[in-house]
Parts: structure tokens; sequence; C-alpha cells
């Protein structure tokens, strides 16, 4: 009977450890019902989809935390730096410049897995198991070139094109231009003062005085993430850090990546665990009105390794997504997250702009029920939630400024 309750104890640790891992975070995306893997437009991207970093240039500072009601979904805190501009490039160079990057990357990797730092995370059971050195899988005796090699040549053909002979002259300047008509007018240095983003809080779309042509223009994104979790139900108190480079063209297609750090720590004991792992994510969107996302987490990991030499690990987890704007001032979203595994879930969510800078939204997180709203006051938006069913009505707020 006492082993009998001591497994129980065990599988249930199991369980709400795994839930705690994988903790929702975010006003905004929550109020949704979580189905924000084709939205991630703003500063919560990081956590939904590395990608959308890259869309909204812009330089924001995000930060929510939790109202009342702890639980073992929601994680406590969240502060996110958003820092994204934009650039006139041509689809060739952008193309080329993040294949090196890619490249570049793929090289890091595949050099710390053969050093056994880093681990596959897909396919992954409870118990970490050997992986085949990426170098072991080459087969045959021709030559093999060096992937290093191979970065270092196309970054020599994309440095080439990006700063080599001068281009040829462009059209000449339009006279028409675009006027923005939002109620909250906002420029900075990140922009081309010709060039005007609507805010997901404004969603009024510009009057074109006279329809311009202008450059083809590419994003380029960096951010940096805390997600706190104190969690005395589960024993675990969380701390996660994010880095997150993502770039986007024409913000039709983006892609982007996190790098995460744990520092957990078991309340009880006193004992922490360290480790770390890889994010990707990517977005398109085929016409204005549809976006599609994907984003896999856990994609590269290391162990979680404890002060008392036991170790635990994340397994990969994919989410998609479907976002439609039917009218520009609102947004109709669908998640399935956990592809590929049996405890899929499924969150649909709607988000709705009221008046410039008044937003309203409501979602079904897995069948439960979940609604926000948020209020800017210039470069100040206000978000709240409130999330009924398993999460007991938990309430969130948060708050974002637009530098």
């Amino acid at each position: 009977m006492h082993s009998m309750k001591k497994a129980v104890t065990i599988v249930l640790l199991l369980f709400f450890g795994w839930q705690s891992a994988f903790a929702f975070f975010g006003a905004r995306p929550m109020g949704m019902g979580g189905a924000f893997t084709a939205v991630a437009d703003d500063a919560n991207a990081p956590y939904w989809n590395p990608a959308g970093l890259a869309l909204n240039p812009e330089v924001t500072l995000t930060g929510s935390t939790l109202l009342n009601n702890r639980n073992t979904y929601i994680g406590d805190n969240v502060a996110n730096l958003k820092m994204c501009y934009e650039t006139a490039m041509n689809p060739f160079e952008w193309i080329a410049g993040v294949g090196v990057a890619s490249l570049l990357a793929l090289q890091g990797a595949k050099y710390l897995h053969d050093q056994g730092i880093l681990k596959k995370g897909w396919g992954r059971g409870e118990a970490a198991r050997p992986e085949e050195s990426m170098a072991g899988q080459v087969q045959g005796s021709q030559e093999v070139v060096s992937l290093r090699q191979e970065a270092k040549d196309a970054l020599k053909k994309a440095a080439g094109g990006l700063f080599g002979a001068p281009a040829a002259p462009g059209p000449a300047q339009p006279v028409g231009k675009t006027v923005n008509v939002s109620l909250f007018p906002y420029s900075s240095p990140w922009y081309y003062t010709d060039y005007y983003h609507p805010h997901y809080w404004e969603r009024r779309p510009p009057v074109v005085v006279q329809e311009a042509a202008a450059a083809t223009r590419a994003q380029f994104a960096l951010g940096l993430s805390w997600l706190n979790d104190h969690n005395p139900p589960l024993d675990q108190d969380t701390n996660w850090y994010t880095l997150t480079l993502a770039s986007g063209f024409e913000q039709r297609v983006a892609v982007g990546g996190n790098v995460n750090f744990y520092n957990l720590q078991k309340i009880s004991s006193g004992i922490r665990g360290i480790g770390a792992d890889l994010d990707a994510g990517v977005l398109a969107r085929p016409v204005d009105y549809i976006t599609v996302g994907l984003a896999t987490s856990h994609v590269l990991t290391t162990d979680i390794r404890w002060q008392d030499g036991s170790a635990t690990h994340y397994e990969t987890l994919v989410n998609a997504g479907l976002a439609v704007k039917p009218v520009a001032a609102l947004t109709l979203a669908a998640d399935a997250h956990n592809l590929f595994r049996r405890d899929q879930t499924y969150h649909y969510g709607a988000e709705a702009v009221l008046l410039p800078g008044l937003l309203a939204r409501a979602g079904l997180s897995d069948g439960n029920k979940t609604a926000g709203c948020s209020l800017a006051l210039g470069n100040l938006l206000i978000d709240y939630s409130v999330l009924g069913g398993v999460y007991n009505r938990t309430q969130m707020i948060g708050a974002t400024w637009r530098f």
C-alpha cells in the first residue's frame, strides 16, 4: 500500500512538473485563449512564436503579472524588451543573410551536439537516450565540405552584394505620401517617415493620398525576456531567461529563434537546477488578411542538471496557428498545441478594435473561456484578462510602454 501511494505521488509530481514547465504567459495572448501562434506581433512573441518579434518595427517594454488565484497553468510574471528596426533591402540580400545566419547557427549547434552539451529534443522519452553524432551520419568516401567554410563563402558573397558597388539610382521620389490618421500618431528613428506601421491596438488603415512605389524592406529584431513562476503547490521556483533573434521580409514572412536559459529551484529543499534549450518559429502572410504560424520549443536541449545529481529534460513541442482578419479591426485566430502528441490542446480567440486604443478579446483555451481588454493612453498600453474553467477565474494584468 505504501509503495502504491509512493508511485501515485511520483506520477502526480511528474505530471504537474510538466505543466509548470510550460506555463502560459502574457495577459493579451491569454485573453485570446492562447491562440497566439499566428498572431504574435508584440513583445510577447518569444514565448508564443519567436518569428513574430520581427513584425511591427518598434521598441517596446512589456510586462504582465497575476492578480489573483495562483494556479499551475499560468506563470506569475513576464517581462519582455523588444527592439525591432527596418531597413531597405532586396529579397535576395535578405535570403542570403538569413541563410548565412542559419548555417552559422547550425554549425554552432552541431559542435555543441558533438560535445554532448545539446541533445535533440524530439522523440525523447522520460530517460535521455544517447544521440548519434551528426558527423557520424555522413556516409561515403567523398570529401565532406565543412559547413563552416560554406558559411564563410556565403558570407563573402552576401557582403559583396550588401557593401560592394553602389546600387543603380532608383526611381524618382514619389510625390504622394501616406497620411497617418491614427489618434495616437507615432514616429521614431526606427521608422521610415513615409512607411507607417499601424499597431495592433490601432488597426486603422492610413488614408492613401496617392499610391507610391517604395523600396522593399526587411525587419530585424532582438528580444530579451524574463519569465518567472513561483509555484509552491509544485515545489518549484522557475526563472527563465530568453534571448530572441528574428528577421522578416516585407512583414510577409518571418523566421526567429530563442536561446533559453533555465534556473530552477525546489522550494522545499533549496536544491537548484540549470539548463538551456533552443526554440524556432516561422510566420507567413500570403495575403494581407491571412497569417499562418508554426513554432517549436525545445528543439535542441540540455538536461536540467540538479545539485543532487538528478536530471530533468523537456521534450520538443510543436504548435501551429492560423489568424484571419476579415476586416481591419477584427482578428480571428485558432491554434493547435502539442501536435504529434496524444495530449493536444485547441485554442480559439478573437480580438476587436472597438475604438483606436480600445480593444476587446475573447477566447476558448481548450474549452475554458477567457476574455480581456486593452486601453492605450499615449505610449502606454494596459492589458487585462480573466480566465475561467480550470484557470479558476484567474485575473492577469499587463502593461506595454512604446519608446
